[in-house]
């Protein structure tokens, strides 16, 4: 059935219906699962097919202003009531028995999360894959505008209005600055969070673009309820990458995450498997083959306790877990150049891939070349004799200076290979002028000395013996994120990006300023066969290949 529903200000959104039947004769009622989305439904059939068998009718809805459907599309700011009238007309149906259940990835999710603000009595489940609590997080991590993945990812939805998307970007440049007049329309709070009352499960990636703030989104779902659901697999949207992991992996996360959502759909009871509450890939390099050291799939039933370890960076390009209490005056810091009209280039990491509308490479690539440059500063430590294991939360605590009125600093952490090869495990950037995360920018004061943290989101990854850890820190990462000009021009001014302004920017590490990242040291994760618990459970390699559908 493809019909147009009226939303409560008149605005009707196309929508697809599908009956666990081939018709609906009006005999019974059945649950449904709802996934609305900006990306239309040209694979809704097969999908839908995982959930006819089960009883369910299951429900596509292009969002307002996407697709077929009328009106704006205007950041998920709609998305709260609009999931709200749709629920509410799904249980004013004859064939509906009360209870929904959201399902979304990536923008889809997004959406779904907004659902739980009306707090409405018919939401029974919610399984969220790949999808962020809080937007400004991800447009603008620590102030730093994440230019190319925003601007692809608004660019490749299917507007009803194209003349809107200027508006769009125009919107967002405007709220550079995290206001919550704006922003809290679709972030998760506390007082949003007390409505989760519902099984919900959540898919993450570590190479994903929304990594961070899909495991806060977990994180906040799990103190309300603790048996909410996660997988962690290496890449979410970052699918170019899956080549550097094994059928384990590709299968593995897949199998996994719909097994989670039939759970959270009553359909399935993980209970009687191995697989926890938290199901989390621990990566690795790829030379690791036989050595047990990672490459595998772990579960529990809460995160492992972290020894955080201080890694310092010293003068001479070398980083330990040891400072230095007395620093001859030549080496306290390092000063260098940062060119806005030559800014160090993005090579992998967390981006949205050329797959799925993007346009930057994605997952663990090698950063030698851009590594040898002069505006890169390189700290390295001494190869492992044994295996080092890191799961969780990964900090840069700098102190820095610049002869600018604002500028940017980037981190980088990369896993050094014997053979020379650099790959890349998180990185990250932080705008100066936001340092204070208030509503108007802070400028730099020359000849201040500033002390930064830096989130560079999370990990699990195994340090094989013979790699050392190499710790990076430059002042650019384009087009990952926008190029600082150094003039402290704000980007919706209208003369914006003005004039370069090179400036000289300084890293400390003095006894009194000692720079540091600091690394989230775990025991050895346990390890779970996925695939064979997947086997135990009936999840085949058709459901996982229509699965799969969706995620592309």
């Amino acid at each position: 059935m493809e019909i147009m529903v009226p939303m409560s200000d008149g605005v009707e959104l196309h929508t697809r219906i599908f009956f666990p039947r081939s018709e609906n004769d009006g005999e019974g009622k059945f649950p449904v699962v709802l996934d609305r989305s900006p990306y239309g439904y040209g694979d809704m059939e097969e999908f839908m097919n995982l959930f006819l068998p089960f009883g369910f009718v299951s429900i596509g809805q292009d969002m307002r202003g996407t697709e077929k459907s009328e009106g704006n599309w205007n950041m998920f700011i709609d998305d709260a009531s609009d999931s709200l009238d749709m629920g509410n007309w799904i249980t004013e149906q004859d064939w509906s028995n009360g209870e929904v259940y959201t399902f979304g990835m990536s923008a889809d999710g997004m959406g779904s999360i907004q659902t739980i603000e009306n707090a409405p009595s018919w939401l029974k489940g919610q399984y969220v894959g790949w999808a962020p609590s809080r937007m400004y997080n991800v447009l603008f991590p620590h102030g730093a505008y994440k230019q190319k993945t925003t601007e692809d990812w608004v660019s490749d939805l299917d507007m009803t209005d194209e003349s809107w998307l200027p508006t769009l970007l125009q919107t967002i440049h405007e709220n550079e600055n995290h206001s919550d007049e704006f922003w809290g329309q679709v972030e998760m709070n506390d007082e949003k969070l007390n409505n989760v009352n519902f099984p919900n499960a959540i898919w993450a990636g570590w190479y994903d673009i929304f990594q961070a703030e899909t495991l806060a989104l977990f994180d906040g779902y799990n103190e309300k309820l603790k048996e909410t659901k996660l997988v962690v697999d290496p890449c979410g949207h970052c699918l170019e990458a899956q080549s550097f992991w094994t059928q384990d992996v590709v299968y593995g996360r897949t199998g996994l995450a719909l097994a989670q959502a039939f759970e959270v759909f009553g359909i399935m009871d993980l209970k009687r498997t191995n697989i926890k509450n938290i199901t989390y890939y621990v990566m690795s390099s790829n030379d690791t083959a036989g050595t047990e050291a990672g490459q595998y799939w772990s579960t529990t039933e809460e995160w492992p306790e972290l020894a955080p370890t201080s890694y310092y960076l010293h003068a001479d390009g070398t980083a330990s877990t040891e400072g230095k209490n007395e620093v001859e005056a030549s080496e306290e810091s390092t000063t260098y150049a940062y060119d806005p009209s030559n800014p160090v280039p993005t090579v992998g990491g967390n981006n949205l891939p050329h797959s799925i509308g993007g346009s930057i490479p994605c997952g663990p690539l090698d950063q030698s070349e851009v590594d040898d440059r002069d505006d890169v500063l390189v700290f390295e430590t001494e190869p492992q004799k044994d295996a080092l294991y890191l799961t969780g939360p990964l900090l840069a605590d700098l102190f820095v200076s610049s002869d600018a009125v604002d500028t940017d600093f980037s981190v980088k952490i990369s896993d050094v290979y014997p053979t020379g090869e650099v790959l890349i495990i998180s990185d990250q950037t932080f705008r100066m002028r936001w340092r204070e995360n208030k509503d108007e920018p802070d400028m730099i004061v020359n000849g201040t000395v500033y002390n930064i943290n830096i989130n560079i989101w999370n990990t699990s990854y195994a340090v094989a013996p013979g790699h050392a850890l190499r710790f990076t820190v430059s002042s650019s990462n384009f087009p990952r994120f926008s190029v600082n000009p150094n003039n402290g021009l704000l980007l919706a001014d209208p003369v914006y990006p003005g004039k370069n302004v090179t400036a000289m920017n300084t890293l400390y590490h003095s006894s009194d300023h000692q720079s540091r990242f600091i690394l989230p040291v775990v025991k050895k994760p346990k390890r779970v066969r996925v695939l064979k618990e997947l086997e135990s459970l009936g999840i085949t390699e058709t459901m996982i290949e229509t699965f799969k559908t969706r995620l592309k």
